[in-house]
């Protein structure tokens, strides 16, 4: 009997059909590693992406000793850290802020940010720290839980607040926040209505995180699970590109966030409604930080950002200066400084942070010299001289 053209698979399909399958599966998976490796070749800093390639992210040190960050970590190492003074007691200020406090436009070797010139200004900058603590997009619930800890941590002399307008429309604490979530702390968020609100969303976000990190839950309780989980922290280890999953998707939300403003004609200059749930909880959250520092006889300086003037604000303008009294109100009623910085920077001082679009948060280091000159008198009345 003679031999047939072909052995029939399993499946219905000859050898040669096979190998042809599977060649054709093999390019694809080479095509698209290829692709996969070109698409995450550079590094997302999720949080910082948003400044683009015209803002430079600062931090300023004294000796050798840092005293402005702008992570949860950094903040942390600053307010644990003793400042040191040789000829008495050191005078530590608290401030505030979000990435405005951090960053310089167009930033050129020798400038600086804004509490390196305040501290310049002092007359012995050794016994003198001006703690510029920021975090990128911060609001006031924020604020508050940065309040609680550095006051339970040490003492500090005065308290600077950078009030943001754009920022009301953030929510909650980011998950970096348990790495300072002490006791103490807790207890000063515990102690005031909209402190316990923070402090339960934020566990609860954190356990639906912990949930979501986690890529075998679905195998909990089965002697799978160990298995593919020593199989993944394998993978990661031997296949570069198993590894880079976590940037793979950081990259993948942020062409999702172009590609919604451009769908939706986003621009750095539409006009931004307020959220209002939101923003009724990042103002209790301000009342409650300028209620517990009043609480501690700390003095307060307010001010609002400085913010670009030579274009259209982003703001729907009836909800920012119904905004501005409020903050005013809350000001007298705790008896703090309040300075209305929104104008200070001149045009010619602001920039953009990508392509042509014009950035309304960030300014050049001279913007920086000039916010510090004009917060400098407040913290000497609120002070004395330092």
């Amino acid at each position: 009997m003679s031999a047939l053209p072909f052995k029939e698979t399993p499946f219905g399909l000859s050898n040669t059909n096979g190998k042809m399958q599977f060649v054709r599966l093999l390019v694809a998976l080479l095509v698209m590693s290829l692709a996969a490796a070109l698409y995450t070749r550079e590094k997302i800093d999720a949080e910082n992406f948003a400044l683009g390639k015209e803002n430079v992210h600062a931090t300023e040190q004294y000796r050798g000793v840092a005293f402005t960050g702008s992570t949860i970590d950094a903040i942390k190492s600053i307010v644990d850290r003793d400042g040191t003074c040789l000829d008495g007691q050191a005078k530590r200020v608290m401030w505030l802020g979000n990435s405005q406090l951090h960053t310089v436009n167009q930033y050129h070797h020798g400038q600086h940010l804004a509490p390196y010139w305040v501290r310049e200004s002092a007359k012995d900058p050794n016994c003198f720290w001006p703690h510029g603590l920021s975090l990128p997009n911060a609001n006031l619930q924020e604020y508050l839980a940065l309040t609680a800890y550095v006051t339970s941590a040490t003492r500090i002399d005065a308290a600077v607040l950078s009030l943001v307008f754009d920022d009301l429309r953030e929510d909650g604490l980011r998950a970096d926040f348990s790495a300072m979530m002490t006791d103490p702390m807790r207890m000063k968020l515990a102690a005031s209505e909209v402190g316990r609100d923070i402090l339960a969303r934020f566990e609860m976000d954190r356990a639906r995180a912990q949930g979501g990190l986690e890529e075998n839950q679905g195998l909990e309780g089965f002697v799978q699970k160990r298995f593919e989980d020593s199989l993944t922290d394998a993978l990661g280890q031997f296949v570069p590109l198993w590894a880079e999953r976590p940037n793979l998707r950081a990259h993948l939300m942020t062409d999702l966030y172009y590609l919604r403003n451009f769908v939706l004609r986003i621009q750095p200059t539409s006009v931004r409604k307020q959220i209002p749930a939101r923003q009724a909880r990042n103002m209790a959250a301000l009342e409650a930080t300028l209620r517990q520092l009043r609480s501690q006889g700390v003095p307060i300086i307010l001010y609002i950002a400085p913010i670009r003037q030579d274009i259209s604000l982003p703001y729907d303008l009836a909800e920012y200066s119904r905004w501005k009294k409020s903050v005013a109100a809350l000001a007298a009623q705790y008896d703090a400084q309040l300075l209305n910085l929104e104008a200070i920077v001149p045009a010619r001082l602001w920039g953009t942070y990508h392509a042509d679009d014009v950035d309304f948060m960030h300014f050049q280091g001279e913007g920086h010299r000039l916010l510090a000159q004009a917060l400098a008198p407040a913290l000497r009345q609120a002070m004395g001289e330092f």
